[in-house]
């Protein structure tokens, strides 16, 4: 497929094909990596680490227990 690089700010923005992101998962908002491989440019969804999630909770944050009332179903506490 063609497309065409359009300057955006400082940056060139190339749109992505509704079908393609779709393939892949990529919405609006997505997380994304762009990686440079000799004359390829690489598009692939962010890949979130669970040690690099954790990291990003503030220090002073105090978990809480939540009540969820008493059992409904087959439950066993």
């Amino acid at each position: 497929m063609e497309a065409m690089a359009r300057k955006w700010g400082n940056s060139i923005g190339i749109r992505i094909p509704a079908s393609m992101a779709n393939s892949i998962k990529i919405n609006d908002g997505t997380s994304i990596n762009v990686e440079l491989d000799g004359d390829k440019i690489i598009v692939t969804r962010k890949k979130y680490d669970l040690k690099e999630l954790l990291a990003q909770i503030p220090d002073e944050y105090e978990p809480k227990e939540i009540d969820w009332g008493e059992p409904v179903g087959g439950e066993k506490w």
